[in-house]
């Protein structure tokens, strides 16, 4: 039986750019409002109309995102519509990358979650405790071929290209010492993935110190479990709620999505 999914907010898919622009501004500031972004971070979609370019805003602060921010950039990372006035983010080879590299890519996501960079700086795997996080089940490796010229930064296409080819198939990869790259068939899976990665860390940091055996999620559980969450009711339900969320704390967004 089909139950009918509440589509006040949610939207998985965009049908064109407009569309994908306003999907964009509202990941922004869900993601700000979330925690998972602070002044820094960026988040980008492929353009439905013309997938060799994708949708970023210039370089502000994301909770300052608007319709007039997004600009469009080839996969050169060069721009292809927008204000040419605007400064574009240094690492936007990162999204570069990955969409040269991953066709199935809609979405590109890069935070720094201070909870995600014990994993990101030490041996310890950052593996699925909490339900809610299992999206990453086939693992989520860390990227170490930092340069110290690059000043910490995956700011070249050379290095995008490598943290890419590193990431291969996964939905998932950190960088050393720096923060998390994350990638998605669409922008609410990427933002779901983003945000439930570190509550994650959250909790195994917690568990961690309690010193006792950890009970980590299996692979058949994690799979289940994606197609749960990733499900149109468990994505509408979890996109509509931070969306509520983000209009509380950005009333210049409320009538973002008409």
């Amino acid at each position: 039986m089909e139950f009918p999914i509440s589509n006040r907010y949610f939207q998985e898919s965009s049908r064109d750019a407009q569309e994908a622009k306003r999907q964009l501004v509202l990941a922004n500031r869900i993601l700000a409002n979330e925690g998972v972004f602070d002044a820094f971070g960026h988040i980008s979609i492929r353009n439905p109309e013309d997938p060799q370019t994708f949708f970023i805003s210039r370089a502000i602060s994301p909770e300052l995102v608007t319709m007039e921010d997004i600009i469009a950039l080839n996969l050169r990372g060069e721009l292809a519509q927008g204000n040419p006035e605007f400064q574009t983010f240094g690492e936007r080879a990162i999204h570069c990358a990955v969409y040269e590299a991953r066709p199935d890519v809609m979405c590109v996501c890069h935070p720094h979650p201070l909870e995600l960079i014990p994993f990101a700086s030490t041996d310890v795997p950052l593996r699925s405790i909490y339900h809610q996080d299992v999206t990453f089940y086939d693992g989520i490796p860390v990227f170490t071929d930092l340069t110290p010229e690059c000043g910490m930064l995956i700011n070249t296409l050379e290095l995008g290209r490598a943290l890419a080819a590193q990431l291969g198939s996964r939905r998932g990869i950190l960088i050393r010492n720096h923060g998390v790259v994350v990638v998605g068939e669409s922008v609410p899976r990427a933002v779901y993935s983003a945000i439930t990665l570190r509550d994650n860390a959250k909790v195994l940091l917690q568990a961690l110190a309690m010193g006792s055996e950890i009970h980590y999620i299996g692979r058949e559980e994690a799979e289940a479990g994606t197609y749960q969450q990733f499900c149109k009711l468990g994505l509408a339900r979890s996109w509509n709620y931070w969306c509520v969320n983000a209009k509380k704390a950005y009333p210049d967004i409320e009538n973002l999505e008409h």
